[in-house]
């Protein structure tokens, strides 16, 4: 049985899990503001085989999938949940925490702490085209607070468990195939991937706690 969302539990729930996702962001960053070495031991042993492995048909489909998790792509997707919240569910305020949601954590945060950290992209040949800084992954951020507030969004409006199961298990694969193809293009470090997906979800269970507390209680009482 899903537990209430308006119990205290329920929500603080939520904000213990934004705390713990940000140990392991902390460990990465503080691993890049050193410059350690276990860090680079690590990037390069999950880079590697990706790297080694690469071939004319990988790099389309891995430039197909990086898009998912792309500005434009993202931009489209957020749009489009939020005009059926409006117009199909007359929810304005899902559609509007969705889009406060995506825009904060996809846009600024990342922004925000790439500007903080500045670290450089890989040296590797590059097989797509892309600037900026490369701590934190911002494919790898948008993907998990995109799709992954989407699934928030079906676990709590839905009452079919194994409509809930698929939506985890298709998001979780598109999400890590997004991840992955970060890598094997050669713009991200494995650790800016990881590091993205730990502050998304930071991001992601904080947003839902506001998202339980303020909107679903506000739809109960």
């Amino acid at each position: 049985m899903r537990p209430s969302t308006n119990k205290p539990f329920y929500t603080s729930t939520y904000f213990f899990i934004s705390l713990l996702l940000l140990i392991p962001f902390s460990i990465l960053a503080f691993g890049v503001t050193k410059q350690k070495e276990w860090l680079n031991t690590f990037d390069q042993f999950i880079a590697a085989p990706l790297l080694a492995g690469r071939s004319v048909e990988k790099t389309i489909f891995y430039s197909y999938i990086t898009d998912m998790g792309g500005t434009l792509f993202i931009i489209l997707l957020t749009f489009l949940v939020s005009l059926y919240f409006i117009f199909k569910k007359k929810d304005f305020k899902t559609a509007y925490w969705y889009i406060f949601h995506v825009a904060v954590g996809a846009g600024v945060l990342n922004q925000v702490v790439k500007l903080i950290f500045q670290r450089t992209r890989p040296t590797i040949e590059h097989l797509v085209l892309q600037d900026g800084y490369s701590f934190p992954s911002g494919h790898s951020m948008a993907s998990l607070i995109c799709y992954g507030g989407i699934v928030l969004l079906i676990f709590h409006l839905n009452q079919k468990k194994w409509i809930n199961l698929l939506a985890c298990l298709l998001a979780s694969v598109i999400i890590i195939t997004i991840g992955i193809s970060r890598i094997y293009l050669g713009v991200h470090f494995p650790s800016d991937v990881l590091a993205g997906f730990c502050l998304a979800g930071s991001w992601l269970s904080l947003s839902a706690a506001i998202y339980s507390k303020k909107i679903l209680k506000n739809k109960q009482s």
